[in-house]
């Protein structure tokens, strides 16, 4: 990240009022704050591209905002960190620092970069593992879980769970019809012949739905979770990998249940399960299209199909304390996972992101048509949702569970204004009175207040705190 980068991420902070997922404030005016900062160099460290500690910008207790303060010896300061990296973490990273003047003010922003996988998880060594091992969340630093900890430790040994074997299965479990359809078709895209031959477990174990196993080749999880001859939850091992949908009478889950379902079967068949699930749970209208009629559903369709295939393709296997929900509201939809994002993959850089947990299982369902190109899923769910006039997606990742909501249409009627302040909680989660003023510029106070007001009464946001440390953060 170079000096001009750093400088306007700072300011984009300053203005919105709030810390993000990518820079960090310390007040310094005390001397040196080690334990904090410490901290959020763990986090930092592990976060995908790293992250910004800024010195010398302190929180306005009564305003609830950052204000520049400036530091007295940005030096000193240089060597505290330059020593808290090499002596009291883990591995030493390559700290790049800038003294920056800013609003007739001197500061000191670091910038962290990402630690190297083998040093993963990057930890305060008096600490240990795992309470020593800190993760970005949104724009605060948080101790990682077990669950997360393991994830790093499987990263950097290039351990990927749906590479390893089905314990319990056998390749007869596999269905040879299936396998011979994808790979037929697998050869058809790439314009040669396809014969079964005595080749043919070679060629699977080279695509990882099979695997050596001791002596013998078995279906690997992502072979029997996609290839299975009968309902893969028939087995022990993967009796909990079922989708369960529920369609509720209101917009919370105290409501009736008008409509349930679990989805179990093959990950393509509970695909196919939730989008008919889903579709048969919303309203649908027809309008003429030319001198056609056209059903159009209260939600794009593809947008449905992105978030439903990736829910199935990223989920944690490893989890099986818990099921995949599908929760259908009067103004929402939402699909739970158990299990966060996937390692280097945050809400913030989520539509960019071509970062999978399970590599064999994306990689096949994607030849199956049930996955768009890597990295454009996420960005096609925005595009639709925008032309049905629909609120932006909202992404909720907490330490074992990740939440996409599709807001409806009772949620989407929104001026410019409000629009403006709910994608920035989208993206960064919570927003101050002062900063909507700041993103919403040349606008007067009681029309922002007028405006968080409305948000608030419709259900899409929630007042948090008193009178001065107020701020805002969606209801879902």
């Amino acid at each position: 990240m170079n000096k001009a980068q750093i400088i306007k991420e700072i300011k984009n902070a300053l203005q919105s009022g709030s810390e993000t997922e990518l820079v960090e404030f310390k007040d310094a005016r005390g001397g040196f704050p080690k334990a904090k900062t410490r901290i959020t160099l763990s986090s930092f460290g592990n976060k995908k591209d790293g992250g910004i500690i800024v010195f010398g910008v302190a929180e306005n207790k009564s305003t609830r905002d950052f204000m520049v303060v400036g530091v007295d010896d940005a030096a000193i300061l240089q060597e505290n960190m330059s020593t808290l990296s090499a002596n009291e973490m883990n591995a030493v990273l390559r700290l790049d620092y800038y003294i920056l003047p800013l609003y007739d003010k001197q500061i000191l922003a670091v910038y962290v970069p990402e630690c190297k996988n083998q040093f993963k998880p990057y930890h305060i060594k008096q600490l240990g593992l795992p309470n020593g091992a800190y993760i970005r969340d949104g724009n605060t630093d948080r101790k990682m879980t077990e669950n997360e900890m393991r994830d790093y430790v499987r990263n950097a040994q290039g351990d990927d769970f749906d590479t390893n074997c089905a314990d319990d299965a056998i390749l007869d479990d596999l269905s040879q019809d299936k396998l011979i359809s994808f790979l037929k078709k697998s050869a058809e895209k790439a314009a040669r012949d396809f014969e079964k031959n005595d080749k043919y477990i070679e060629v699977l174990e080279n695509i990882g739905i099979v695997k050596k196993c001791g002596e013998d080749s078995k279906p690997t999880i992502a072979g029997y979770l996609i290839f299975a001859e009968n309902r893969p939850q028939k087995k022990l091992q993967f009796q909990r990998y079922v989708i369960r949908c529920v369609r509720y009478k209101g917009s919370g889950v105290h409501s009736d249940i008008l409509d349930s379902l679990d989805v179990d079967g093959t990950l393509d068949e509970q695909i196919d399960g939730m989008q008919s699930f889903i579709l048969r749970n919303i309203k649908k209208s027809a309008e003429i299209v030319g001198t056609k009629r056209v059903e159009r559903y209260e939600y794009p369709e593809k947008a449905i199909r992105e978030i439903v295939a990736n829910a199935v393709i990223h989920r944690d296997y490893r989890i099986t304390e818990t099921y995949t929900q599908v929760n259908i509201f009067e103004d929402r939809i939402e699909v739970f996972n158990p299990g966060n994002l996937p390692l280097g993959v945050t809400v913030e850089n989520i539509k960019n992101s071509q970062m999978s947990r399970n590599k064999i299982i994306a990689a096949r369902l994607k030849d199956l048509d049930y996955l768009e190109e890597y990295g454009r899923g996420i960005d096609i769910v925005f595009t639709k949702m925008n032309e049905w006039g629909l609120l932006p997606p909202i992404f909720k990742n907490t330490s074992n569970s990740f939440r996409v909501i599709l807001p409806g249409e009772n949620l989407s009627k929104l001026n410019e204004r409000q629009m403006k302040i709910w994608e920035y909680l989208a993206e960064n989660g919570r927003i101050t009175r002062k900063g909507a003023e700041a993103l919403v510029k040349d606008t007067p106070q009681q029309t922002i207040s007028y405006d968080l007001r409305k948000m608030k009464d419709i259900g899409l946001i929630r007042q948090v705190g008193d009178s001065k440390d107020t701020f805002y953060e969606s209801s879902f």
